[in-house]
């Protein structure tokens, strides 16, 4: 534990003495320690679409149902289902909409919309490529993430939306994010990672959704599953 706080010490005095290109450096090491922790680069380049479904019980004690759909090379579909609530946010690779909890169906446009883009392209590229995606990095420093160490990163998309990921100094998986995704604040914190066709990914998500909270046990995981175009399509009633 002395040696991994000292660890973390340089590279906060590092990123200070010799300013961003260091700290761009050891970002690039963070995320590459990240990919060889969650599979390595070539099981997590045959991702094509990604699955998860849960469910959950919110604060306020309704339960309820959690998909996201992900899908090469920029498709994203996230879908929280409780009672008759449905809220939706997607992104099908030319647009972004999303259904709020009063049913209402809308396209995004505007920031709003670039950040429904720039979650899919993020979401999509599993931290790979990053030169080709247009993607850029910067070390924030160091954190802590249910009192557990953690080094956060701030990466930028080609859209130039921003989002904090937080990765677990000892296991190197991500194990919080924070972004604007559709006009509305959210944090996600991962935990129970298990391997999944090769591929190391949480089985329980923690979404803080604006003000409201969602314990996600998830209950199916797949890789390269069968999602047609259709899912990311904009609803209609």
């Amino acid at each position: 534990m002395i040696l991994m706080r000292t660890r973390l010490f340089i590279i906060l005095i590092a990123l200070t003495l010799t300013g961003h290109p260091a700290g761009a450096q050891e970002a690039g090491k963070i995320v590459e320690q990240y990919v060889k922790a969650a599979g390595g680069g070539k099981a997590l380049a045959r991702i094509q679409t990604l699955t998860i479904e849960g469910t959950f019980a919110g604060d306020d004690g309704k339960s309820g149902t959690y998909t996201l759909d992900t899908k090469l090379p920029n498709r994203y579909y996230s879908e929280l289902l409780v009672g008759e609530e449905n809220l939706i946010e997607a992104y099908n690779g030319k647009s972004a909409w999303h259904q709020n909890a009063a049913g209402e169906l809308g396209t995004l446009v505007g920031p709003e919309g670039m950040q429904l883009e720039a979650a899919a392209q993020y979401c999509n590229s599993r931290l790979l490529n990053l030169k080709k995606n247009k993607i850029t990095l910067a070390l924030v420093g160091h954190a802590q993430v249910r009192g557990r160490d953690a080094l956060q990163l701030e990466v930028t998309t080609a859209s130039s939306m921003k989002r904090q990921v937080f990765f677990d100094v000892q296991t190197h998986l991500i194990a919080k994010e924070a972004a604007t995704v559709g006009g509305v604040e959210q944090e996600i914190l991962y935990d129970d990672y298990r391997t999944v066709d090769g591929v190391k990914l949480p089985h329980k998500i923690e979404l803080h959704r604006a003000s409201d909270k969602y314990n996600i046990e998830v209950s199916r995981a797949a890789i390269n599953g069968t999602v047609g175009e259709r899912v990311f399509d904009f609803a209609i009633k």
